[in-house]
């Protein structure tokens, strides 16, 4: 166990004095990062729901001055913007080296289409490093010159393409500025080195919509439909790329048993394979990971453990997308007019039109009256709001329906009552299919 503890010692003078640095861990290492994907990039801050996560990791256990890892983050979207916000606070001890460090973060995304939308994002805090003085042999003058606590700024960027159809792709720079670890390392000697490391990261996680099931409440049966869920498969890879040269690839599948469980299988470069188990409950989630390789030597310890503990809060947040240009604001409608009507069928020169159609015509319906009079006031309200507001009767059930859209196309009448639900305050808009009488 001695001889142990000394080779944590020697790592960590390694890691103070610049020797053997391409053999030393130059960022943490995470295995949870697929449910937590904050952890490596910030541009994953702008999550759905507000979430709460606590992460441990003991890396070769029950060895005395084995690196441990301790990291809490929040990250949130902004409910109805293009923004999110998050925080993170970590300590990290390796050794004689304890490192502990603090970033807030800001993302903005940008809405490439309806499914697909592009984050950018930066952190910025403080990090600071300092040595266990009751373990360290203070008369070697390699660590005495080291002993002073030091501050430094830390800083990381990030940016994340992410779509609806499953597939995510990212790249970050977890290190803006050069990590310094002597007495005289502060806000006035940083070095600026953001290609230093570099994290590359896809992964595919469909997300699928909420099915109608049967579920037994007091007694009685009733469908229900249940929360959105993820595909039962779901694919991750990373690249860790390190000027210092102990670059990284790791490969990673998850295995959605249920919506609240789930298996995944891991493998990293240099580590070897790692198992994870996680659950869903409620509000809370909880994952654990074992890695029983990439030890020094065989036997060396029980392996390497890791538990996340995360909280979800709230509702679901929405991306504020851009006003698509609006079909039922952009032409002047074409008024039809056929024979008189009977009865109380207002005079032709009222504008009206009528259901006569020599082809399968899509109307974008807002409201249905049954008299005349209200059906024009309200038509007349819509235009006052530059809609193509218009009126017709519908002989079938005898009523006049207000529409702002009429078209051949019935994908265009679809994505026009989203478009009029999601932007505007119409949200009673539907589709109205008139075919030609035969």
């Amino acid at each position: 166990m001695e001889r142990m503890r000394d080779f944590f010692i020697a790592l960590a003078i390694a890691q103070i004095t610049g020797l053997g640095i391409a053999d030393a861990q130059n960022f943490p290492v995470y295995n949870s990062y697929y449910v937590n994907p904050y952890l490596y990039n910030p541009a994953e801050v702008a999550s759905e729901y507000t979430y709460v996560f606590v992460n441990h990791r003991q890396q070769w256990m029950n060895i005395e001055g084995a690196p441990v890892l301790t990291t809490v983050n929040f990250n949130t979207m902004l409910d109805n913007s293009h923004s999110a916000i998050g925080a993170k606070l970590s300590s990290y001890k390796r050794g004689l080296l304890h490192t502990n460090d603090v970033a807030l973060t800001y993302a903005y995304g940008i809405g490439l289409s309806e499914k697909s939308r592009l984050y950018f994002a930066m952190s910025a805090g403080a990090i600071s490093n300092n040595i266990n003085a009751d373990e360290a042999d203070l008369s070697d003058p390699a660590v005495a010159n080291y002993l002073a606590d030091n501050i430094q700024p830390a800083g990381n960027f990030g940016f994340m393409l992410k779509s609806e159809s499953g597939f995510n792709f990212g790249v970050a720079l977890p290190q803006l500025f050069g990590p310094k670890f002597n007495s005289l390392s502060n806000f006035e000697h940083t070095s600026i080195s953001p290609m230093d490391n570099v994290i590359v990261s896809a992964y595919y996680r469909k997300k699928m919509s909420g099915k109608m099931v049967n579920r037994r409440r007091k007694g009685v049966n009733r469908k229900v439909k249940t929360d959105e869920s993820y595909a039962p498969l779901e694919i991750y890879a990373l690249y860790k790329y390190a000027k210092a040269g102990n670059s990284q690839a790791e490969a990673m599948i998850k295995l959605n048993l249920s919506q609240n469980f789930w298996l995944g299988a891991a493998y990293r470069q240099s580590y070897g394979m790692s198992g994870s188990v996680g659950l869903s409950f409620s509000k809370f989630l909880l994952s654990y990971s074992y890695e029983p390789g990439n030890q020094p030597e065989p036997a060396f310890s029980q392996g390497s453990h890791e538990i996340q503990l995360g909280l979800k809060l709230g509702s679901a947040k929405s991306f504020r997308r851009k006003a698509p240009m609006l079909l039922s604001r952009l032409r002047q409608q074409a008024t039809v007019r056929t024979s008189r009507f009977k009865q109380e069928i207002p005079p032709l020169n009222s504008g009206i039109q009528l259901t006569t159609v020599a082809k399968t015509k899509y109307y974008v319906v807002i409201k249905v009256f049954t008299d005349f009079t209200s059906a024009d006031k309200y038509k007349q309200e819509l235009r006052s709001d530059k809609f193509n507001a218009n009126v017709f009767y519908y002989e079938r059930d005898r009523r006049y329906y207000v529409h702002v859209l009429e078209t051949e196309k019935s994908a265009e009448a679809h994505q026009e009552v989203r478009n009029l639900k999601t932007y505007t305050k119409l949200k009673t808009a539907r589709v109205l299919t008139i075919e030609p009488r035969k």
